[in-house]
């Protein structure tokens, strides 16, 4: 089925100028890349029709969208610096509900709490909007460290075989063996005071991750604990993602493509990361997406028990576990909070089931069936009326 049988909307358009923006970008590097993969650039144009018609994908996309959006802007944005504590100047401030207004002397201003504040008297609306840049990058990191490693591993254990596939499955059973949240605990707890060690001596690596969480340089000494739960995570992270890979890989690895692959004297490593790796990556992107949502559930979690980001830095973990100690009183800090915790992973809930549906070639196409019927019935009824 041809493109030209869609009905077209405005986002089919905003599809078709998108794909061909990315064909023309990457034939600046590969020559002439774009005429010579006219069909894959067709067929990523037919998973962004069938994503167009689905609610719940487009409400997902919307809302990790906004995600993105505050994570990258969201202390630039933010109205109040984190490590301003009003409540020293004005203690109405102290867990003020939303809406109020203080008069704060020494700065000459008055600060205004759409969202209320918390115990500091700081603003939670710049609290949520610095805590979004924490959650962004800790879910970033974790998936781009933990994702490939999983991979890797699992596509040399499916492929190989043998004892280098029995040693490889057997480590990664160990890590499975524990509740991914318990082992994420235990390093959380082992790991801040040497990771803290190595940062303070090396001022670059200290300078970039004040940068990146748009941190001030007095929270110097409190990168060790937010990193150790970022390593953590990458490290209880992997073991799934090579459960999976090494599943597909052995499947693949007896078809004829591989054989053939083989027997034009291909590397190895060719084999497997230029022609079973594109085959098999419909269901890594599916978990991917679902797992950025559960890494910031888990991120959350951490801090929420005392480990991870350490006050005065902004997380909505750490913020709904202080409102938890107000809680239902000064329900606030809890409630928007969580609120948002809750989005995001809806949207990444969302986005995931949604690509399970367009990687799957059954389901797309019976999308792209129904787009093309309800195409021909308008203009069947066109003709009738005409």
């Amino acid at each position: 089925m041809t493109q030209e049988e869609y009905k077209k909307g405005i986002l089919d358009r905003l599809a078709d100028k998108l794909v061909d923006a990315i064909g023309s970008f990457i034939s600046l590097f590969k020559k002439d890349w774009k005429n010579k993969n006219r069909s894959k650039m067709e067929e990523w144009k037919l998973m962004l029709y069938a994503l167009n018609r689905s609610p719940p994908g487009l409400i997902g996309l919307f809302l990790i969208g906004i995600f993105i959006f505050l994570g990258i802007f969201g202390p630039s944005i933010a109205p109040w610096s984190y490590r301003y504590f009003p409540a020293l100047e004005n203690m109405t401030t102290y867990l003020a509900p939303p809406g109020t207004k203080a008069y704060l002397p020494f700065a000459d201003k008055t600060i205004t709490y759409p969202l209320g504040a918390d115990h500091y008297g700081r603003d939670l609306l710049s609290l949520i909007l610095y805590g979004a840049r924490t959650s962004f990058v800790i879910s970033i990191i974790v998936i781009v460290l933990g994702v490939p490693l999983g991979i890797i591993l699992g596509l040399v254990a499916g492929y190989y075989g043998g004892k280098i596939d029995e040693l490889i499955m057997r480590i990664t059973d160990m890590f499975l063996a524990f509740p991914a949240l318990i082992l994420a605990i235990a390093f959380s707890a082992v790991l801040p005071d040497r990771l803290q060690s190595f940062i303070s001596n090396h001022e670059f690596f200290e300078t970039l991750f004040l940068r990146i969480f748009a941190l001030e340089p007095q929270e110097a000494g409190n990168l060790g604990k937010l990193l150790a739960v970022i390593l953590a995570m990458v490290i209880v992270w992997w073991p799934a993602y090579a459960r999976i890979t090494r599943g597909s890989t052995l499947t693949e690895r007896e078809k004829l493509y591989v054989e053939a692959a083989r027997a034009i004297g291909l590397s190895s490593r060719t084999i497997m990361f230029k022609h079973i790796l594109p085959n098999i990556v419909g269901p890594i992107l599916v978990y991917i997406t679902l797992d950025f949502g559960g890494v910031i559930l888990m991120e959350a979690g951490l801090s929420f028990l005392g480990l991870g980001a350490t006050p005065p830095i902004a997380d909505w973990g750490r913020i709904v576990y202080d409102g938890s100690q107000y809680f239902p009183e000064k329900w606030w800090l809890v409630t928007f909070s969580g609120f948002m915790i809750l989005i995001v992973a809806l949207g990444w809930n969302l986005l995931g089931d949604t690509l399970r549906d367009i990687l799957d070639p059954k389901m797309r196409r019976s999308i792209e069936f129904k787009v093309k019927k309800q195409k021909q019935m308008e203009e069947k009824e066109g003709e009738e009326n005409a």
